[in-house]
């Protein structure tokens, strides 16, 4: 590992700064600062790229071992590697033919040319004084997920190491305070490093990417690694832990941590409106929308012009099926920040859900032009396709997006149910598979969900079919039948265990409704249909399109039923034209 090392007498991490003429590598702080204090700010792979020179340096690196190590998980050629040198070099003011700092040794590799000054610094992996940050800090399971220059533990730093990092890192702390939330108290207006390292937290919290969020995680952490009565470090950390879970597949352990990391900002600043926020993007994360409801206004009863909190109510609104308050609320965040891009993408899914598809469109290329990566506004854009019926699109969309970022599950999840309401059941398992083996078990659950759907519409349509995807296996169709038919009791016990412990999504009773209608017991899936439609599904064209109701679809009750959604649908339509 090149960022930072373990002392095998005391189990402390032991980080690096390397110093090349006029450039100092700091693997603590994760950072590349100049003599002059300005930083040089370096994508993750950049980063990554400068650290193994810096640790090989005066030595000569192959390509082999460069994309080896910079690119661990992922199989890349020469190509991909000549184009990251030449943006690490970019990003340097370096010549490729004139180098001054990377040199190419052809049919060799690449070293740096000037001499490398290292220096150590050991960082005890635990502090007494800070139990609950340093609890709720989770680190990937398999090592090698999360970038690891981000995986600082705690800062114990002597008083001048202190003043050197808060110069080298926030020397522009004016644009920084600039920045500040709405909500901060007026004490951080003479910040000290802890708050520096709060706010630059928020900062990448705030670029809404993964690395960024990781990076947010360790700033926070550090932030209280130094003052662990920073009230709005634990508010930034529930965040980041709760944006983890909602949009990069963290695992289900840090639902919990969020949680955690609120109750203890708002145990130390019962008055800090971030905290209440924080508590219901937690309390979402589990399931519990009413409380998350709660929660976010309370945060806005401790601050009135908080439009995350308004974002948040309005996104949770529109799950729970309640369009006009969902809109009401969207908009009153968006007056107050026109271009949040977030708050775009929540008003065109719930303009989404009122089928108004050509205002949604709109707000989608808003948050899109916003931030054109934003892996939310993306997924928003299939589910545009999906709601309309245009599944080839939303296939086609979802397939290129699964492409370019393979790590992205929400994409190979929309692909795969793209797939399924193609009638391409043997394509929606395969791809299905993809999901099952994911550290998030939420991700697994929705993964082993439509495959077993998959499934029973591939068992029901063509029995041959499925005797053919486990011809592999030494057993015969009796025994397949027999093992998908446990598989489906499990996903539904699983289900019916979410409700229990409080979860009132009407995606979780829609997926009991149809994991029920798979096996043919009719009561039991309009019970937890009607379930869903009274907490708010309305997605009438998707639900009569599904694969799964087959077994409904001609049923009396089902149309009476999709007349019920309609009007609910119908009552929301004409509310929100009320309030426009």
């Amino acid at each position: 590992m090149v960022h930072h090392h373990t002392s095998p007498y005391t189990g402390d991490a032991i980080y690096y700064r390397y110093q090349f003429n006029d450039l100092t590598l700091n693997t603590r702080l994760g950072t590349l600062v100049r003599d002059d204090k300005l930083e040089v700010r370096l994508p993750w792979l950049s980063y990554r790229l400068l650290s193994v020179l810096c640790e090989a340096a005066p030595g000569i690196v192959s390509q082999e071992q460069l994309l080896e190590k910079v690119w661990p998980d992922v199989v890349v050629g020469d190509e991909t590697l000549k184009q990251r040198i030449k943006l690490l070099r970019r990003a340097l003011n370096d010549d490729a033919h004139t180098p001054i700092y990377i040199e190419a040794i052809r049919g060799r590799g690449y070293r740096l040319l000037p001499q490398v000054i290292v220096t150590s610094e050991v960082t005890p992996t635990r502090m007494t004084s800070l139990d609950l940050a340093n609890d709720t800090h989770v680190m990937p399971e398999d090592g090698k997920s999360y970038p690891l220059f981000w995986k600082l533990t705690s800062l114990s730093l002597a008083a001048l190491m202190l003043i050197f990092a808060l110069v080298a890192l926030f020397i522009s702390s004016g644009d920084n305070l600039a920045k500040l939330d709405e909500n901060a108290p007026s004490s951080l207006a003479s910040p000290g490093f802890d708050v520096e390292l709060y706010l630059k937290g928020l900062d990448y919290y705030h670029r809404y990417r993964e690395a960024d969020n990781l990076h947010a995680i360790e700033l926070f952490t550090s932030a209280l690694a130094i003052n662990p009565n920073l009230a709005l470090a634990y508010s930034g950390l529930s965040d980041a832990y709760s944006q983890g879970v909602f949009q990069f597949n963290a695992p289900r352990l840090w639902q919990q941590k969020a949680i955690d990391a609120a109750y203890k900002a708002i145990a130390l600043d019962p008055n800090l409106a971030q905290a209440y926020k924080s508590l219901g993007l937690a309390y979402y994360n589990k399931g519990w929308l009413n409380k998350a409801i709660n929660a976010n206004v309370k945060a806005l009863q401790k601050q009135a012009n908080y439009h995350e909190a308004m974002t948040n109510i309005g996104f949770i609104y529109r799950e729970m099926g309640q369009l006009s308050k969902s809109m009401m609320w969207i908009n009153k965040a968006l007056t107050l920040s026109p271009n949040h891009s977030v708050s775009c993408v929540h008003k065109a899914q719930s303009l989404i859900a009122l089928e108004d598809f050509p205002k949604a469109q709109l707000w989608l290329d808003r948050a899109l032009s916003l931030q054109p990566d934003s892996l939310l506004a993306n997924d928003a854009q299939g589910l545009w396709y999906l709601h309309q019926g245009r599944f080839l699109q939303a296939k086609a969309h979802y397939f290129k997006l699964s492409q370019d970022l393979p790590r992205q599950t929400h994409f190979i999840h929309g692909l795969a149910l793209s797939q399924l309401y193609l009638g391409e059941f043997q394509l929606a398992i395969d791809t299905s598979k993809s999901l099952l083996n994911s550290d998030n078990p939420q991700i697994a659950l929705q993964g082993r969900l439509l495959a077993a759907l998959a499934k029973s519409a591939l068992k029901e349509n063509d029995n041959q079919q499925l005797e053919d995807e486990i011809s592999m296996s030494d057993g015969n169709v009796s025994e397949v039948s027999s093992e998908h038919s446990i598989a489906l009791e499990l996903l539904t016990q699983e289900f019916k265990q979410r409700l229990l412990q409080g979860s009132d999504r009407a995606a979780d009773s829609l997926s009991l409704a149809l994991l029920y209608a798979v096996q043919n017991e009719q009561e039991a899936s309009y019970r937890y249909l009607i379930q869903a439609i009274n907490q708010g599904y309305l997605a009438q064209q998707l639900l009569t399109l599904h694969p799964s109701i087959n077994t409904l679809r001609n049923d009396s009750r089902f149309t009476q039923l999709m007349d019920e959604l309609l009007q609910q649908l119908t009552f929301q339509k004409q509310a929100y034209q009320e309030q426009k």
